[in-house]
C-alpha cells in the first residue's frame, strides 16, 4: 500500500517537472521579453536577452538582425542566451516574431524606429503654474447651518473628484463655483463630476452656512498650484519642451491633475533645504509672474511629465548645445552628469552614478536608479531635493532621461525617467 502510495507521488512529481520544463519556456519567453523596443534610425543596438532558450526568429525586410556569426534572414534558429544585434534604416515600426520548438508562436516584439533627433538639454529651475480643468475637491466636510451640524456633500462628492459643471454650466475657477452655488439660494443643484475614469452627476441641496453668511455644500476646492522644477529639454527645431520627469499633483489632491491651461517662467532659488533620511528636501524660491518673465506654455500634464512650447526667444537664450538622445537600449549602468542650477550661477554638470537599469519597466518615470556621487553637489543639497525633479541626466554625450523622483529613506539616490519615455509621450 505505501509503494503504491509512493509511486503515486513520484508519478505526481514527475508529471509536474515535465509540465513544468514544457510550459516555463513559453512564461519566461512571454513575460520576459518587452512587448515593444525603440531603436534610432541607423543606430545599431544589442539586445541581450539573458535567456537560456533557442527560438526561431523572423525578421521583417525593413530590419537588420545579427547574431555573433551572421545576418539574420527569413526565418532561423537563434539563442536567446546570446546577444543579438538590431538596426533599422527607415523610420516606422517592425516586428521580430519570436517562436519556441520551430512552430509554436511565442511573442511578437515590435520595433518602433524614431528618427535620429538633437535636443537642448535644461538643468534650469522653472516657476511652474497650471489651471486645472474644472475645479479639484480636495476635501469635504462638515458646517454650521441654522445651529446645526450639516455636510450637503457626505456620500455625493469625494476628495479626488473634479467638478466641471454646474446645472450644465461648465466651471473652471472656484470663483465660478461659488458663484453659482451662492446664487441658488439654497435650491437643489445638479453637479457633473469626473471621479476617476468615471463621469457622475450628483444632486445637492446647499446649505445656509451661519458663519459665512451664504450658502455652501461644504466642499473646498482649488483650480490653480504653483511650484518649482527643473526645465529637462527643448527641441530647437519645433520649441516642444519637457519638464520634471513626473506628473503635476497637489498634497491635498494626491492625484494627477487635468489642466486646461499652464505656463513655464522664470524662478530664483532663494534658500536649499537639504535632505536627510526620512525628509526629503526641497528648493524654495521667487517665481516672477510678469508677462516679460513667460517661458512658455504648458499643453500637457502627464504621468512622464509636463510639456509644452516654449518662446523662441527664450530657446536661443540656453546655455547648451543640442545633443542627441538615447534611448533605453543606449543606457549602461556606471558614470553620468546630471545639470542643475541651483545657486543662481547658472546651470552646472554634477556627477552620479546610474546604479540600476530597469529597461521596459511598467513604471515609465521609473527607469534607473541614480545616485548622487559629486561632492559639490552633497555638500550643497545632501543629494535629491524637491524641485531638482526635471533635472536632465546625460551619458557619453548623449541626453538618457531626467532625475523623478527621490527615496526617502536615502536623499542621496532616486529615480530617473528614460528620455524617450518623456519625448515619446
Amino acid at each position: 500500500m505505501e509503494n503504491q502510495k509512493l509511486k503515486k507521488v513520484l508519478l505526481c512529481c514527475l508529471s509536474f517537472m515535465i509540465i513544468f520544463t514544457i510550459i516555463s519556456p513559453f512564461v519566461v519567453t512571454y513575460y520576459y521579453l518587452p512587448n515593444e523596443i525603440r531603436v534610432v534610425v541607423g543606430r545599431e543596438y544589442c539586445l541581450n536577452f539573458e535567456l537560456p532558450l533557442w527560438a526561431r526568429v523572423k525578421v521583417q525586410d525593413d530590419l537588420i538582425l545579427r547574431d555573433e556569426h551572421s545576418i539574420l534572414q527569413g526565418k532561423e534558429n537563434v539563442s536567446l542566451n546570446e546577444p543579438l544585434v538590431v538596426e533599422v534604416q527607415n523610420e516606422g515600426s517592425s516586428q521580430i516574431e519570436i517562436s519556441l520548438l520551430g512552430t509554436i508562436p511565442v511573442k511578437t516584439v515590435a520595433v518602433q524606429a524614431m528618427p535620429y533627433q538633437e535636443v537642448i538639454p535644461g538643468g534650469q529651475v522653472i516657476g511652474i503654474e497650471v489651471h486645472s480643468d474644472g475645479v479639484c475637491v480636495v476635501g469635504t466636510g462638515n458646517f454650521v447651518s441654522n445651529g446645526k451640524e450639516v455636510n450637503p456633500c457626505k456620500n455625493k462628492v469625494k476628495k479626488g473628484d473634479i467638478i466641471t459643471a454646474v446645472d450644465g454650466q461648465s466651471v473652471t475657477t472656484k470663483e465660478e463655483f461659488k458663484t453659482y452655488v451662492e446664487s441658488n439660494n439654497g435650491e437643489k443643484i445638479t453637479l457633473e463630476i469626473i471621479r476617476g475614469k468615471k463621469e457622475l452627476e450628483v444632486e445637492i441641496e446647499p446649505q445656509y452656512s451661519d458663519e459665512e453668511s451664504g450658502y455652501k455644500i461644504g466642499a473646498w476646492v482649488k483650480d490653480t498650484i504653483q511650484g518649482l522644477g527643473t526645465l529637462t529639454y527643448v527641441d530647437p527645431q519645433s520649441g516642444s519642451f519637457g519638464a520634471l520627469g513626473h506628473g503635476i499633483t497637489d498634497a491635498e489632491f494626491e492625484k494627477i491633475i487635468p489642466i486646461s491651461t499652464g505656463s513655464i517662467m522664470t524662478a530664483v532659488v532663494d534658500q536649499i533645504k537639504k535632505g536627510e533620511a526620512g525628509k526629503p528636501g526641497e528648493i524654495s524660491g521667487i517665481i516672477n509672474t510678469q508677462d516679460y518673465a513667460h517661458l512658455g506654455d504648458i499643453n500637457n500634464n502627464t504621468s512622464r511629465g509636463i510639456f509644452g512650447v516654449m518662446e523662441q526667444e527664450d530657446i536661443d537664450k540656453m546655455e547648451h548645445e543640442a545633443v542627441p538622445i538615447a534611448t533605453q537600449n543606449e543606457v549602461k549602468e556606471g558614470e553620468a552628469t546630471i545639470l542643475a542650477d541651483l545657486t543662481g550661477d547658472g546651470v552646472v554638470a554634477y556627477d552620479i552614478k546610474v546604479q540600476k537599469v530597469a529597461k521596459y519597466t511598467t513604471e515609465p518615470s521609473k527607469g534607473m536608479i541614480i545616485k548622487i556621487v559629486d561632492e559639490t553637489l552633497l555638500e550643497l543639497t545632501q543629494g535629491i531635493v524637491q524641485g531638482m525633479s526635471g533635472s536632465p541626466i546625460l551619458q557619453d554625450g548623449k541626453l538618457i532621461g531626467a532625475i523623478s523622483h527621490v527615496f526617502v529613506n536615502d536623499p542621496t539616490s532616486g529615480y530617473g525617467i528614460f528620455i524617450e519615455n518623456m519625448i515619446q509621450n
